[in-house]
């Protein structure tokens, strides 16, 4: 998907080419539906409860496994490579890599002939701190090709265990289906989310959200009352919300603006993650230009947008 907001016609086979040489893998992304915080734990966590509509739109990622060293380089795809850590040991990618091939090392009663190496080129599409879990995403999609590049054969099942070491949204990509997520979501259970087409107008804007920051507001939200899966995912549009969406948009009136134009538009609009993405279901992808098109002729705060289908739940979309 380009950054003009086309759409891709089919997502990238997670695969090398018959002769072996590497090709690129897609990672996606995620929105978050809707997103409650039933209470604070006791070890300073929030119990949550959401719902990761996973889609066809992310990151890129070359893997090849022909060196001996882990190295990770970032090229601009859709989005600058600004996000990048200054450290090395920072960046999730490296630190994934060497997660997996620690996790392989202790399984071994004798070391391999040829030692788990591998150059990761990380294309960056999914914005830096934007609520569409493009980390994690990429996160997952490296653990996949690791898993199968290096013949490790681990359960995916392992693999998800590996990834909730690294961020808490790695294990829903490792798994591949969208999901209701609580605790502090890693009880994934597969669902399918009623009122959409599976078609989201994705909304990025000239700003990124403090997530850190934000869970420990004191305006946020953190007593929702719990609720049936079932009951969420039927009703969520008008049922659910995100917790986050209004310290959001009462400290950026800009985005404020953005989101009720949107709704007015699109007939809906919502936050996704901590922000500051803003995303609304429409019944086609030219309906999603459209009004994508519309609002960045209108909102400076808005920087780009694209149209994306959601994967992973069955759906299919046209």
């Amino acid at each position: 998907m380009t950054a003009d907001g086309q759409t891709t016609d089919r997502p990238l086979e997670n695969a090398t080419t018959k002769g072996g040489s590497p090709t690129w893998r897609r990672a996606g992304s995620k929105l978050n539906l809707y997103l409650h915080i039933n209470a604070r734990r006791p070890d300073g966590y929030h119990e949550l409860q959401t719902f990761f509509e996973l889609l066809d739109y992310g990151d890129e990622l070359l893997v090849d496994t022909n060196p001996e060293d882990i190295r990770v380089d970032w090229i601009a795809g859709d989005e600058p490579i600004d996000g990048r850590p200054t450290d090395p040991g920072d960046d999730l990618l490296c630190r994934t890599a060497l997660r997996l091939r620690q996790y392989a090392h202790d399984l071994e009663q004798a070391p391999r002939r040829r030692p788990l190496g591998a150059h990761i080129t990380l294309k960056k599409h999914a914005p830096v701190g934007g609520g569409l879990g493009g980390g994690s995403a990429a996160a997952a999609c490296l653990l996949l090709a690791l898993n199968r590049e290096w013949a490790l054969d681990l359960p995916r099942e392992t693999l998800a265990e590996i990834g909730r070491e690294l961020g808490a949204d790695v294990p829903v990509f490792v798994r591949g289906e969208s999901a209701t997520a609580h605790g502090i979501g890693e009880e994934l259970h597969p669902g399918t989310a009623g009122q959409t087409t599976g078609i989201y107008l994705v909304l990025i804007p000239a700003l990124s959200s403090p997530t850190a920051r934000l869970f420990v507001a004191d305006g946020l939200k953190r007593d929702t009352p719990k609720r049936s899966d079932t009951d969420l995912l039927e009703h969520w549009r008008q049922g659910a919300t995100n917790v986050f969406e209004p310290l959001l948009l009462a400290a950026h009136p800009a985005l404020a603006a953005l989101r009720d134009d949107l709704e007015s538009q699109a007939g809906f609009a919502r936050v996704t993650g901590s922000g500051a993405c803003l995303f609304a279901p429409v019944t086609s992808a030219d309906e999603g230009r459209r009004i994508g098109h519309a609002l960045a002729a209108k909102h400076p705060v808005l920087r780009r947008y694209f149209v994306s289908r959601s994967v992973g739940n069955g759906k299919s979309a046209s």
